[in-house]
């Protein structure tokens, strides 16, 4: 559980998340770019780098219990177990036995855009509920949506510096 002195900083940690989310989401809509199709391997590598982030950050906050392991829902549950399964075998300790044969474990746990947004609002709702307890400075709603038009100003900015349509 989260003790209040750590609240903030949590809460930074999980909108950096957030913002790895929101870029990821936004450059893969682009995907069928000229800009994309000119750098294919390295738009690539920043579209699945963004993707590790998030799970590695979402996995973060399972682990060390920030807002708690447990959910109501057995769906949010589920994609707790296939956060932290993707965490432990692909990403952190890229286990060897899952790399030669790996596609029924990514079978087993793909994660949707649509099981991510849902853990990062059950998340941002707990998050929301501690800033409540704790009578918090910071206003996590207010940071998300700021979160929000920063992230897509900032990818509007550097997209606009390749000067190739997109």
């Amino acid at each position: 559980m989260l003790k209040q002195n750590d609240f903030e900083n949590v809460v930074w940690d999980f909108l950096f998340t957030y913002r790895q989310l929101l870029l990821n989401g936004n450059l893969d809509k682009r995907v069928n770019t000229e800009a994309y199709q000119r750098n294919s391997a390295t738009w690539n590598t920043v579209l699945l780098s963004l993707e590790s982030g998030v799970v590695l950050g979402l996995a973060k906050l399972l682990e060390e219990n920030y807002f708690g392991k447990e959910f109501d829902s057995p769906e949010l549950n589920q994609i707790s177990v296939k956060i932290t399964n993707m965490r432990n075998s692909l990403i952190a300790h890229n286990d060897l036995s899952i790399m030669r044969n790996k596609e029924p474990f990514i079978a087993e746990n793909q994660l949707t855009g649509t099981d991510i947004i849902n853990m990062i609002d059950a998340f941002k709702n707990r998050a929301i509920q501690y800033q409540k307890a704790f009578n918090a400075k910071i206003q996590v709603q207010e940071l998300f949506e700021e979160t929000t038009r920063n992230a897509m100003n900032d990818l509007d900015n550097w997209l606009k510096s390749f000067r190739i349509p997109l």
